[in-house]
């Protein structure tokens, strides 16, 4: 019984995967507004945006079989926590700048962390994806996840950086999920792109540095 309903719940998230990602681009094109003026409701329609990339990403088919996009699945639980944790953080650093957008400089150490996970991470996750998962794209998935991950972190910090890590990393989700037709999810991550040169320029021009 329990996995015939797990099999008709993916039937229908696949069947009924266009709607979820109108609603998908829709609360992500909203949350990208919103981070380039660090308003923190952005976190709140973070994680509805990475709620319904879940379920498109988990409910992926390729071929007429069941094909889980599994790095984007780690990665949306992934940034719905880490949304968590920028709430509570913002709160913080909202009153330490007055109130105004804030920007904590990217000390060396940290990064040097973010340079040894990236050489670590990215070859060892994209070898784990190709050999023990379905993933249809593992050394694209891969590198995407890792580049993810850091900038999700990078960005709960406040660290104008992120936005770097994300440009890199959003062209390389876009080449998933249009190798996968999902030519919603595609234009988002255009629009993510195009955000986040926007986001940027502003947090570079106005942000108040917190130490």
């Amino acid at each position: 019984m329990n996995i015939l309903f797990f099999e008709e719940a993916l039937q229908w998230l696949s069947s009924n995967s266009s709607w979820i990602q109108i609603i998908s681009l829709v609360c992500g094109v909203t949350y990208m507004i919103l981070q380039i003026f660090q308003h923190k409701w952005m976190w709140y329609f973070s994680i509805m945006v990475s709620s319904t990339a879940l379920l498109i990403s988990v409910s992926n088919h390729e071929g007429g079989a069941w094909a889980p996009l599994w790095a984007q699945v780690a990665l949306n639980i992934y940034l719905i926590a880490i949304a968590v944790i920028g709430i509570f953080k913002w709160r913080k650093l909202e009153g330490e700048s007055g109130g105004k957008l804030h920007i904590v400089p990217l000390t060396r150490k940290r990064l040097l962390i973010v340079a040894a996970i990236l050489a670590v991470g990215i070859p060892l996750l994209s070898i784990v994806l190709g050999r023990f998962t379905s993933d249809p794209a593992p050394w694209i998935d891969g590198p995407s996840l890792v580049l993810s991950l850091v900038a999700a972190w990078l960005l709960s910090q406040s660290h104008i950086e992120q936005y770097l890590f994300w440009i890199v990393a959003n062209i390389l989700i876009i080449t998933v999920y249009a190798s996968q037709a999902k030519w919603l999810m595609a234009v988002m991550y255009t629009f993510y792109i195009v955000f986040c040169i926007i986001g940027y320029i502003n947090w570079k021009k106005n942000g108040v540095v917190v130490e």
